[in-house]
């Protein structure tokens, strides 16, 4: 289990000898699920297990199989996610998930900066407007309203909302525990 430090807050990460049955239950059926490990922020919800429970599976759609969303699409939303709620720990990470997915360093840099990252992709310009009308301005106009509709349909919008919404629970956790970045990056 990779270790994270809380600075200053009390740590939220049990050692799986700690967990009780429910929590054993769900950390090994997590870990033996398709991503092979159980996330920070399933870690910390380990202490409210019904909670775990109910958000994995959406957790596990919108970040993993929804078919809508492609890979740098995904990390172009959870980029303006960990911008806008400024968690360090969740912009680290996926810098180096970005990267993995093809986004370039100047295309990354312009989301952190908020300046338009001129996606030559129409999906990935359209996913970025998005998501940073959402989150900075909380709604968002009349054409791209119908552009998103267009280009994506209800399915796809959902899907992006859904994903920003999962990432912001996510921001807000790693926040409220002040989880810094391990030395090495994250």
């Amino acid at each position: 289990m990779t270790k994270v430090f809380p600075r200053g807050r009390e740590a939220f990460e049990l050692d799986r000898s700690q967990l009780d049955p429910a929590q054993g239950a769900f950390f090994d059926r997590v870990s033996a699920g398709p991503r092979g490990r159980v996330p920070i922020n399933l870690r910390a919800w380990l202490h409210n297990v019904p909670f775990a429970e109910a958000v994995e599976p959406f957790g596990l759609y919108v970040s993993e199989t929804a078919p809508s969303i492609s890979k740098r699409e995904k990390e172009i939303t959870v980029l303006v996610n960990a911008r806008f709620w400024q968690a360090r720990f969740e912009w680290a990470m996926h810098v180096r998930h970005a990267t993995k997915a093809g986004l370039t360093a100047s295309e990354i840099e312009a989301i952190r900066v908020r300046k338009d990252p001129c996606f030559d992709d129409r999906g990935e310009s359209l996913t970025y407007r998005l998501a940073d009308g959402l989150h900075e301005d909380r709604a968002v106009d009349d054409a791209l309203y119908q552009e998103a509709l267009a280009h994506f349909g209800h399915e796809g919008v959902a899907d992006r909302i859904g994903l920003a919404g999962l990432y912001t629970m996510i921001a807000m956790t790693l926040n409220f525990y002040d989880v810094a970045i391990p030395e090495g990056g994250a």
